[in-house]
């Protein structure tokens, strides 16, 4: 498997407006960039400045948009961020914003005291108004850090919450997914629009056609069995029982490794994979607990070749910043006792990773895995589309206790599950949800915005069919 490029890379331009030039201005853009250095190491992205573009390092005029432009897409910068360490000049940031189409954030330290009559020396925050505006001419999305002081926690957060977008923007934008096989015949829910996704948001589907994968996995079960062993090893080692698979665990340690290859060499960043025959009728073997040790190992998958849960898992992971892994999931059964609880269900196919601590784990002889999730919290996910138009479903629960079942589970109590029902049942969504541990919903609103994507939540009404 190729190994995707999910460091982020940052432009922090600090402008002025000409006008202002003043010793505080100055010394606040040497305090801005310090701050911002020492950010880029505490919060884990890559800064890229401005400071040879000019003798001060400061965005000021249309020729040094100009200059920034061709430095910052040098660079492949996924985020530009604008500290106004004055007024600003909006003609400048606008220009530079609307020409490197990747998303902005605004902010601008704190002003000080006036100083009885003399002239103020910054009105940062007053710029920004200005700036926002021309924004908004410009049709550039952007997002804002309220007016903070450099040191403030309120920074620091703000800043965590727009890389975590700039994550999901990145990773939206360059998707590419193994398609394996077709889906199975009664899924009929699972239909996608294969040419709009990719007229719409650039998503390319690549076939993985049957014959091809399956070849695949024949060469690696004859030539292969130093890496199907090393394989085997890693999931002993991660405190799963494969007893059960036998002689099994060659296939199913082959198909792993065939689709990782597959997906390398295509420069696909996810899989969407066909569960229900391909693999049983020549191996024996489901790929369900395969699909989710891609997904322990970085690579997006979903089963029943459900692209948009493909998608969804690609977006959840990279909300998270690649802390954990996502799972694909059915909504199945109400809590028995808990009304506001759901069980978060499928046949195998949970990362490993997720376990929860303490209880046991295994494969077993049809390939599936078995064990319960960790609790805490959790958001959950769904891009769909219909008619046309495309969504993303965000809401957030807790991973609760609940009966004993087989497969992978989790039981997850949101606010008032009859709200969520209801939300589902008018769509235009299925029973497949996304979920992640953590609470993301917030960051892949502002996401969607920059995406083109309508942001859905439980309490927003149902545009297909009855208020949910």
């Amino acid at each position: 498997m190729k190994k995707q490029d999910k460091r982020l890379r940052v432009g922090v331009i600090p402008t002025r407006r000409e006008a202002f030039e003043n010793e505080t201005t100055t010394r606040q853009k040497e305090a801005v960039m310090e701050r911002f250095r020492q950010l880029s190491e505490e919060l884990d992205f890559e800064l890229t400045d401005i400071e040879d573009i000019n003798e001060e390092g400061l965005l000021m005029t249309y020729r040094d948009a100009k200059a920034a432009y061709e430095k910052l897409s040098a660079a492949g910068v996924d985020g530009l961020i604008f500290p106004h360490c004055n007024f600003g000049q909006e003609e400048a940031v606008g220009r530079l914003a609307k020409d490197m189409n990747v998303p902005v954030l605004i902010w601008g330290p704190r002003d000080g005291w006036p100083n009885g009559l003399e002239w103020r020396p910054t009105d940062a925050q007053c710029g920004m108004f200005a700036t926002t505006k021309l924004l908004m001419h410009y049709g550039v999305k952007y997002s804002y850090i309220e007016n903070c002081e450099t040191d403030s926690e309120v920074l620091k957060d703000g800043l965590a919450d727009f890389l975590a977008v700039c994550s999901v923007v990145k990773a939206f934008r360059s998707l590419r997914i193994a398609r394996i096989s077709t889906r199975p015949k009664e899924f009929l829910s699972v239909m996608v629009n294969e040419a709009e996704l990719l007229e719409k948001y650039d998503i390319e589907l690549v076939p993985g056609e049957p014959t091809s994968i399956l070849h695949r996995v024949d060469r690696i079960l004859e030539n292969g069995r130093e890496r199907m062993e090393a394989l085997l090893r890693e999931l002993t080692e991660a405190g799963l029982s494969i007893d059960a698979l036998g002689e099994k665990r060659y296939p199913l340690a082959a198909i792993e490794l065939a689709l990782m290859d597959f997906a390398g060499e295509h420069d696909c960043n996810a899989i969407s994979c066909e569960c229900w025959s391909m693999f049983q009728r020549k191996y024996g073997i489901s790929p369900c607990f395969v699909l989710g040790d891609l997904n322990d190992r970085g690579l997006p998958a979903a089963c029943e070749n459900d692209v948009h849960a493909a998608v969804t898992s690609v977006m959840a992971v990279a909300a998270a910043r690649y802390r954990t892994p996502s799972f694909v999931a059915d909504l199945t059964i109400r809590h028995p006792e808990n009304d506001n609880a759901e069980l978060l269900w499928h046949c195998g196919s949970f990362a490993k990773r997720l376990k929860k601590k303490g209880v046991p784990g295994r494969i077993v002889e049809t390939g599936k895995g078995f064990y319960e999730l960790e609790g805490g919290a959790v958001t959950i996910l769904r891009f769909d589309g219909l008619n046309g138009d495309y969504y993303l479903f965000a809401g957030e629960g807790k991973g609760v206790d609940g009966p004993v079942t087989n497969g992978n589970y989790l039981w997850v109590e949101v606010d008032d599950w009859v709200k969520w029902e209801k939300k589902f049942m008018f769509g235009p969504y299925i029973h497949h949800v996304v979920g992640i541990h953590g609470n993301y919903a917030s960051i892949l609103r502002e996401a969607c915005r920059y995406l083109g994507i309508r942001f859905d939540f439980p309490d927003r009404p149902n545009e297909y069919g009855k208020q949910g």
